[in-house]
């Protein structure tokens, strides 16, 4: 992209090819991690803040899902987001709308699958990068927890599912949050730095229907300092 220097990435195997900034917000293994939680849908699915769209790509190279519609409200992500669907093939599935959430969930309906990789961190929690890229996809600066589930719960089909990876401290403030909007959980799942180490962030699978949610076993990024366990590996090449 003209202007502003980037990187390129590729996944499974280099089937899927990523741009992104070299300096700014630069996606971690979140992305990749999300990408495989999600399962298989026959309708289209919503990504909130999609970023350069790597977890829409990596789920439509998969064949997760017929289409994606990704909302991103930093511009020059949107660029990227589009540039990466392009390399990759995948325009045509891949919409990416430039917007805020908090007022374009008021467009939608009837959504059967929505995911997010959304802030990790209160705008009050820590020190705030003085980076614009950095400070709105990490800090709650434009969507707070309460917005985003607000605004799926206005959005979710009735039978509709919701997935997400957020911090493992933040867990139960989500699930008191999640439960005020009407939606309960499924799936749980932590994910934990090493395997002797606790987890420090955490997928769930929300829907309408509280009943009994499912504990599955955590999931462990390295067996060793910057040596990835055996399910990372397969979680990067897409096997």
């Amino acid at each position: 992209m003209r202007g502003l220097p980037t990187t390129t990435d590729t996944f499974y195997h280099g089937k899927v090819v990523i741009k992104q900034l070299k300096k700014g917000y630069r996606f971690a293994v979140d992305s990749p991690i999300l990408a495989h939680f999600l399962p298989r849908a026959v309708a289209p699915a919503l990504e909130i803040g999609c970023g350069v769209g790597v977890v829409s790509l990596l789920a439509l190279q998969q064949n997760k899902f017929p289409a994606v519609t990704g909302i991103e409200i930093q511009e020059v992500f949107c660029r990227l987001a589009e540039e990466n669907a392009a390399v990759n093939g995948l325009s045509e599935r891949f919409r990416i709308i430039h917007g805020d959430f908090n007022r374009i969930h008021a467009g939608l309906t009837s959504v059967q699958t929505i995911f997010c990789n959304p802030p990790f961190f209160k705008a009050s929690q820590g020190r705030v990068s003085p980076d614009p890229t950095i400070r709105m996809a990490r800090f709650e600066i434009t969507l707070t927890l309460a917005r985003l589930l607000r605004g799926c719960s206005a959005v979710l089909a009735s039978r509709g599912k919701l997935f997400l990876i957020y911090p493992f401290s933040r867990l139960e403030e989500l699930l008191t949050e999640a439960r005020a909007n009407g939606l309960f959980p499924a799936r749980i799942r932590p994910v934990q730095p090493f395997a002797a180490a606790p987890p420090d962030r955490f997928l769930a699978q929300l829907g309408r229907t509280e009943g009994r949610c499912q504990h599955e076993e955590s999931l462990v990024i390295f067996k060793a300092r910057g040596i990835y366990t055996l399910e990372m590996e397969r979680i990067f090449s897409g096997d």
